[in-house]
């Protein structure tokens, strides 16, 4: 799943009404990404290009079953005890752990049960159908809004985000060609689309406060 509709997750998280801040929420639900992104820079985990595209081969510390629990478990233990604050340990923990269980069902076989064992791994391969993958999260983000009760604002943010990712889902071949030479650039690319997400969601999620 692309930054914009894991940015969307928080909003599952926290509607209107609830007085939980949207910030820690929305580094939650990418919490898993930028492991990705900072184990990639370290060369701790790497992408491969092959057959006209790019797969995820190697993100075992970052994104198996078990790194996701106890990244969950850590992160509540250190909201819950450090900041005296159960619902937003809970709530991050969760959202910690929706960021490895939707990339269950977006990406191919390459999220492991633990770091230590290579096999076995799952992943229902979606992200290999680029037209389906862009209906099914546009469906999901649009009903992270819908939930969130968002106003219109919010709503083409995430009706922009997902339309600009479809270039980037339908990319292959020689397109991919610079991602093989630089590998910095895709976790770049990554983190850019997460900072600029959070700004934008969190901004338009909470017009009031930014209006102040």
């Amino acid at each position: 799943m692309y930054a914009i509709n894991h940015a969307a997750t928080a909003l599952l998280l926290r509607k209107k009404e609830s007085k939980l801040p949207l910030l820690p929420l929305l580094i939650s639900v990418q919490f898993v990404e930028i492991l990705w992104v900072l184990f990639n820079y370290l060369g701790w985990e790497h992408f491969s290009v092959s057959n006209g595209s790019i797969h995820l081969d190697y993100l075992p510390y970052s994104h198996s079953i078990f790194s996701g629990v106890a990244a969950a478990a850590l992160s509540f233990c250190v909201i819950n005890l450090g900041y005296h604050n159960r619902k937003l340990a809970v709530a991050f923990a969760i959202g910690v752990l929706s960021h490895v269980v939707i990339d269950l069902i977006f990406h191919e076989k390459d999220i492991r049960l633990s770091p230590f064992f290579p096999t076995p791994v799952w992943g229902f391969g979606i992200i290999d159908y680029p037209m389906l993958n862009f209906v099914i999260e546009f469906a999901y983000g649009i009903g992270c809004w819908w939930y969130f009760k968002g106003n219109k604002a919010l709503l083409w943010v995430i009706i922009i985000f997902n339309i600009v990712d479809l270039p980037i889902m339908l990319a292959h071949g020689d397109m991919l060609t610079p991602f093989v030479h630089y590998p910095f650039l895709l976790p770049s690319v990554i983190l850019f689309q997460i900072l600029i997400t959070w700004y934008f969601v969190y901004r338009y999620a909470n017009p009031k406060r930014n209006k102040k």
